[in-house]
């Protein structure tokens, strides 16, 4: 008998052991998958996660880590799969219906998405249910429910006083409620920044409140800043696809090449990854590439058909392409999917203003505020735009709201304070012209700027048979950061002028060196863009407007206009010149540093070679085909 028991004993103490194998061998497999999933071997996460979960069809963690993965590279609806397993398999559980919701927003399914919130809301025993709250008032908040979503936000306050010991991952959603609360009270986006601080020392292995820190940095125009928070994040993940997008964002507010390649390695990690999707569609859209552009936001679309950001960028690419029936059925779906939605006519405001349609970016800024008077970036766009067409004090007035609601607004800032310093620039009025010089040298050089201006008046009106609107104002500032800081709102613009249209900025002779700069040729130049942008009301690609404007320094005075270099002529014999369908990309997208300076002179040569060809008024009638929609082969045909 005691043999017997003995025996017993043994072979249970074998079956724990085994037991308690099992047990170790999952446990160590899930940190393995938790792991690679924090450092981006996606791959391996979800081959651990699933492991798991079949050994261990329970485990909550393994379940959440599995959807984790899926969502990380796009695999969205495995994402769903693997959640509605998990909640079928536990119908006790509440604890994936956080991620379940999570999956089922990033494919657009929205009522879904919220009632799998409500379910974790509801039932509150899951670790994440203060994601759920969280994920629902941002859901409510995008549908333009916005009061209900607000007091949501708000209620996050009370958890942060109220509570203690809350996780990082908690502390995280707070940071998040609390940032979008800073729309309203921009104060809130330091309690935001400390509750996201708090989170990362809480864990610092948790990326999450990283990304959103640079995320928030970069909205508040503190690039160095951002940047730093998301080469954190891509030291410990390289393939983290929401740190390679903010990089790519923050590469582009700071005017560093390289922010298309970036998008594009986070689309390699998630192909479906519609925020980058957008990103990529307006980068091509600075690039004139319209086809290519409305393919990237497409593709966003297959995935989440009711993106609010891709279907308003997918507005602003037919608007730019002349497509006025796509163009109404895209903003018609927005408003429809969320009435308040501003987001959709700044999109557009930035996307007319990229493309020097000025007149109509300030039309769609103020069709921003008609939906939300809050809309800080709606004045900005609206402030900035009738600074460009010429309506001085009602821009100023607008910027200095946008400023009082956004004090983060660098470009804002900037250029109210240069606005400041007009009152020291004496204006010069002839016939057609008002001329804006320092004080300092206005007696001396509104003479020879008036006459030079007047005589480019004429000679251009008669070359286009088009004149220009008039007045036109010129600008001239005594250092090259004040007109930088008046063309794109910060200081390090590499160009000598700019015209808008109706107001032409550009350098003094005393902003630059001595024998450095010809301003008369400067001056030429951009007057010839001011017709070019009047003729086709805006819609003249680039490369064109370039071109044409070199070619006009040229005919006007000899030694006029960029000309031939033993390096230009190196690069046509090495094939590193553009074709004439490619060509916006040597002013967008320089592939080296001298292709930018190449570009001017070559376009200039394709606008008198097609002048010679095909007599002088070619390039009128080009400028009226641009004018009429034409893309550029559909021009060089007819």
């Amino acid at each position: 008998m005691n043999r017997i028991v003995r025996a017993g004993y043994a072979l249970a103490t074998v079956l724990m052991l085994s037991v308690w194998a099992g047990v170790s061998d999952a446990y160590s497999q899930q940190e393995a998958a938790e792991d690679a999933l924090r450092t981006g071997r996606y791959d391996d996460a979800i081959s651990g996660y699933a492991s798991v979960v079949r050994r261990e069809p329970t485990s909550a963690s393994a379940a959440r880590g599995l959807v984790s993965a899926y969502l990380a590279v796009g695999r969205y609806d495995d994402a769903v799969e693997a959640a509605r397993r998990y909640i079928a398999a536990n119908p006790g559980s509440a604890a994936l219906w956080n991620s379940l919701g999570e999956a089922l927003y990033a494919i657009g399914e929205i009522d879904e998405a919220a009632a799998a919130f409500e379910s974790s809301i509801m039932d509150g025993s899951a670790s994440d249910a203060l994601n759920a709250r969280l994920n629902l008032a941002v859901l409510r908040y995008d549908r333009g429910e916005r009061s209900q979503a607000f007091v949501i936000f708000d209620g996050f306050i009370d958890v942060y006083n109220g509570s203690r010991g809350l996780s990082s991952q908690q502390l995280t959603a707070v940071g998040t409620a609390v940032r979008y609360l800073g729309a309203e009270d921009w104060q809130l986006y330091r309690d935001a920044l400390k509750a996201y601080d708090e989170a990362i020392a809480a864990d610092p292995g948790n990326l999450e409140p990283r990304v959103l820190v640079g995320e928030l940095f970069l909205g508040a125009y503190n690039s160095s800043d951002a940047a730093e928070s998301f080469r954190d994040v891509l030291a410990v993940n390289p393939n983290h696809a929401r740190a390679l997008l903010g990089m790519a964002q923050r590469m582009r507010f700071d005017g560093e090449p390289g922010a298309l390649d970036l998008t594009l390695r986070s689309l390699e990690v998630n192909p479906n990854f519609v925020a980058a999707r957008v990103f990529q569609a307006e980068l091509l859209l600075e690039l004139e590439d319209f086809d290519a552009s409305l393919e990237a936001v497409e593709a966003g679309l297959a995935v989440n058909p009711v993106s609010l950001e891709a279907l308003s960028a997918q507005a602003a690419i037919r608007y730019l392409r002349g497509d006025a029936t796509g163009f109404e059925e895209a903003r018609r779906r927005v408003l429809e999917l969320n009435p308040q939605y501003a987001e959709l006519y700044t999109r557009l405001a930035e996307a007319s203003a990229r493309n020097r349609l000025y007149f109509q970016a300030a039309d769609f800024a103020r069709r921003a505020l008609e939906l939300d008077d809050r809309s800080w970036r709606g004045y900005a766009l609206l402030g900035i735009n009738q600074l460009r067409t010429g309506a001085i004090a009602d821009g100023v007035a607008n910027l200095e709201i946008a400023f009082e609601g956004d004090p983060f607004d660098v470009w804002t800032k900037n250029t109210l304070d240069l606005l400041d310093t007009f009152t020291e620039y004496d204006e010069t009025r002839t016939d057609r012209f008002v001329i804006a010089i320092d004080g300092k040298e206005s007696a001396l050089l509104s003479l020879y700027f008036a006459d030079l201006a007047e005589e480019a008046y004429e000679r251009l009106a008669a070359l286009y048979g088009y004149r220009a609107a008039t007045p036109i104002r010129i600008e001239v500032f005594r250092s090259h950061a004040d007109f930088s800081v008046r063309t794109v709102g910060l200081v390090g613009m590499g160009a000598l002028g700019v015209s808008f249209g109706p107001v032409v900025a550009m350098d003094s002779p005393s902003a630059r060196e001595v024998g450095g700069f010809n301003w008369g040729s400067t001056l030429w130049h951009e007057l010839a863009h001011t017709f070019h942008i009047g003729m086709t009301e805006g819609r003249v690609p680039r490369w064109f407007s370039e071109g044409l404007a070199v070619y006009e320094e040229r005919r006007a005075r000899p030694g006029w206009g960029d000309d031939v270099t033993p390096g230009f002529l190196t690069a046509y014999l090495q094939n590193r010149l553009l074709t004439v369908a490619d060509l916006n990309n040597g002013f967008m997208r320089p592939a080296y540093p001298q292709q930018l300076i190449f570009s001017y002179y070559q376009a200039s040569l394709v606008c008198e070679f097609s002048e010679e060809q095909a007599g002088p008024q070619a390039l009128v009638g080009m400028l009226t085909a641009y004018k009429n929609g034409l893309t550029t082969p559909e021009v060089f045909e007819t």
